[in-house]
């Protein structure tokens, strides 16, 4: 007697019906009907690659920091849609740290820094971060204000620390390594850009300067 083929989870139905037009508010508001977030996490790691690519943009929607392990894996999944849609989340995920308050600093550094007021922003992320020392994402926007005002050794020293708190922040090990490139430092910046592409292979450009690298040391 042959055996039953496995049941395809609600959560891909559901995510079956977004991609045929339905809203991203209602979308979750149907998962929620169904799914913790704790389950939608299992099928994340558990699931075939269809099954990812639904909880994986299901977790990205839900904007719950408490996801980034796992959004953060799937930058690597084997399949390059999960890897694709994890890298279009992740850096909103990445701000939803923090209570009210600081979301709302974080969002005006964040805002500084795209408006190239670098020295305010760097200034406020300052601020933020005696308040507030472990989140990620605060270390990681004065590290790129300070990286615009040229202040390379102040930029790499950010970034270290948004790394403690943030394994999969690949855009800031990106520019760890162009600080060391501009500091002379080719064997560090060939470091810091592998460990991007180990967080996230899709890297073209990062893949580039590796290789580039890699040659210019052995000549």
């Amino acid at each position: 007697m042959s055996s039953s083929p496995p049941r395809t989870p609600k959560l891909q139905e559901l995510y079956t019906d977004y991609l045929r037009g339905e809203t991203t508010s209602t979308f979750l508001s149907r998962v929620k009907q169904h799914y913790q977030q704790a389950a939608v996490e299992r099928l994340a790691i558990m699931s075939n690659r269809y099954g990812r690519r639904a909880a994986i943009f299901t977790l990205v929607s839900m904007g719950d920091y408490a996801a980034n392990p796992i959004v953060g894996a799937a930058l690597a999944d084997t399949d390059r849609h999960v890897r694709e849609i994890a890298r279009q989340g992740i850096a909103e995920l990445w701000r939803q740290t923090g209570d009210s308050l600081q979301q709302k600093a974080l969002q005006k550094i964040i805002g500084l820094n795209r408006q190239t007021r670098y020295a305010q922003a760097a200034l406020d992320a300052t601020d933020l971060l005696e308040v507030a020392p472990s989140l990620a994402e605060a270390w990681n926007q004065r590290s790129l204000a300070h990286h615009r005002l040229k202040l390379y050794t102040d930029a790499i020293r950010d970034g270290r620390r948004a790394m403690e708190y943030n394994l999969f922040h690949f855009e800031c090990l990106i520019r760890m390594g162009r600080c060391h490139e501009l500091l002379d430092d080719p064997i560090s910046a060939l470091d810091y850009f592998r460990q991007a592409l180990n967080v996230h292979p899709d890297l073209a450009g990062v893949r580039a300067k590796v290789h580039y690298l890699q040659r210019s040391l052995s000549d």
